[in-house]
């Protein structure tokens, strides 16, 4: 993914919280209201991160860097960038999760109610 437009960079943050919001129709309306901030935050930082991982894979994490004499690697900044952006993105996506409802435990069936009725 090459440097968008942001029109382009709108669009696709769009078409992430449509997706999100598909994946998450358990949400009460109420608790929505409240996700809707942190979905557009993650939409927003899911297509980030899909640019950064581009100039990383094309550039690579490192690169060279010459000042006078003095040669060495550092670290490319749009690795550093991504590895900040992905534990918040991890991170925000756990909040949205913990709006989901929960759901109630299923008992497992050990066959002892079986037993008692067959005897």
């Amino acid at each position: 993914m090459a440097k968008l437009s942001q029109k382009k960079q709108d669009e696709l943050i769009a078409e992430e919280i449509d997706k999100i919001h598909e994946n998450l129709e358990e949400i009460s309306e109420e608790k929505k209201k409240i996700a809707k901030p942190l979905i557009e935050r993650i939409a927003f930082m899911t297509i980030t991160l899909q640019i950064l991982e581009d100039n990383i894979k094309t550039k690579g994490p490192t690169y060279k860097l010459e000042q006078g004499n003095q040669k060495m690697f550092v670290e490319n900044p749009a690795q550093k960038s991504y590895n900040t952006m992905i534990n918040r993105y991890t991170a925000a996506y756990n909040k949205l999760f913990d709006l989901l409802p929960d759901e109630p435990p299923k008992d497992p069936d050990d066959g002892f109610d079986d037993f008692v009725d067959g005897k």
